[in-house]
């Protein structure tokens, strides 16, 4: 079982403050049973938001609006933590964390704006993004997360220390949804030295949606585009003179065959897919694919039925493919 419930209050037209929780499925979903163990609650938003006129501002645990990929309004039952919605928009840049956001509003369409994130590299999911070695891991974020459990006080490696400025864009209409930003971060490795070299990158992302025929038909797309800095492997606090460079490309559509009840949600199915393929310099590429297939029924206004198929693989020169298919029937119910 999954659930996520929050509180959320407002002071006039000026100030409204969230508090969101979720009781999640542990690694890989393994659930909530005395065996299994894994199951956790976890602090999902944290924020209080400010707003007078046509501008804004939030600070806290927060979300960034421009850094979310659009996805079919038909997967999202397991609330995006199985493998197959999840690590897509990791890899694409979803940035959950510790920060400040502001922004105006431009007329009746646009909102544009800045997002500013630091902190210990696990307070934000916008650094497992970075990639490229650390030795002895294959990927950098897994280094200050690893330190997690292992101490008796459970915290990360307070060594690290992540830094990221996003300025964005958003326009939202009733025919097209169009959300475009550009995430510039740099990454201390060692922060008890002033000599290592500080890992450099960005991620450029752009992503639309379309609701068409009175939002019957919906459908997307999402590309982004990650290059950053890696280190030598035999001396970390180093940079390599090779670039890791990582593309997430991918879309799909929704059908909303009807609407029955007056809060507006629909019954249809969705198909999406993601492509994502990543190397080090003139390296081994390895490619990544995503589908779901999903389809919801809703049985009253606050109870919904649903379906999906999952599936992901990974391939590598060489190298035996890895994946997984799964199966999803889920009963949901919406306070």
């Amino acid at each position: 079982m999954l659930e996520r419930f929050g509180l959320r209050v407002r002071y006039g037209e000026w100030l409204t403050v969230d508090s969101e929780l979720m009781a999640n499925g542990g690694p890989a979903l393994h659930g909530t049973s005395a065996y299994e163990g894994q199951a956790a609650l976890q602090i999902r938003q944290q924020v209080l938001r400010l707003a007078t006129g046509s501008l804004f501002g939030e600070v806290g645990r927060l979300i960034d609006e421009a850094s979310v990929d659009f996805l079919s309004r038909h997967v999202g039952d397991a609330f995006l933590q199985d493998t197959a919605t999840r690590d897509p928009l990791l890899y694409s840049g979803f940035n959950l964390g510790n920060g400040v956001r502001g922004g105006v509003r431009i007329g009746k369409l646009v909102r544009a704006g800045l997002t500013l994130n630091a902190g210990n590299p696990v307070s934000t999911t916008g650094s497992l993004m970075v990639g490229g070695t650390f030795s002895p891991f294959d990927r950098f974020y897994v280094q200050p997360y690893q330190a997690i459990g292992k101490g008796p006080n459970n915290y990360p490696d307070d060594s690290f220390h992540m830094m990221m400025a996003t300025p964005w864009l958003l326009i939202d209409s009733k025919i097209a949804e169009v959300r475009l930003a550009f995430q510039r971060y740099v990454v201390d490795t060692d922060m008890t030295r002033r000599t290592d070299e500080n890992i450099h990158g960005y991620n450029a992302r752009a992503g639309f949606r379309l609701n068409l025929f009175d939002r019957v038909v919906s459908p997307f797309a999402n590309v982004s585009l990650n290059r950053n800095d890696t280190v030598l492997a035999t001396d970390l606090s180093k940079r390599a003179a090779e670039k890791y460079t990582a593309v997430t490309s991918g879309g799909g559509i929704d059908f909303n065959v009807s609407r029955r009840f007056q809060s507006d949600v629909a019954d249809g199915f969705g198909v999406q897919y993601v492509h994502i393929q990543h190397q080090v310099g003139g390296g081994a590429v390895t490619r990544l694919h995503y589908v779901n297939v999903g389809g919801t029924f809703w049985l009253g206004e606050r109870v919904a039925a649903g379906a999906r198929f999952a599936f992901w693989v990974q391939k590598q020169p060489a190298t035996p493919d890895a994946g997984e298919r799964s199966v999803f029937l889920t009963l949901r119910y919406v306070m």
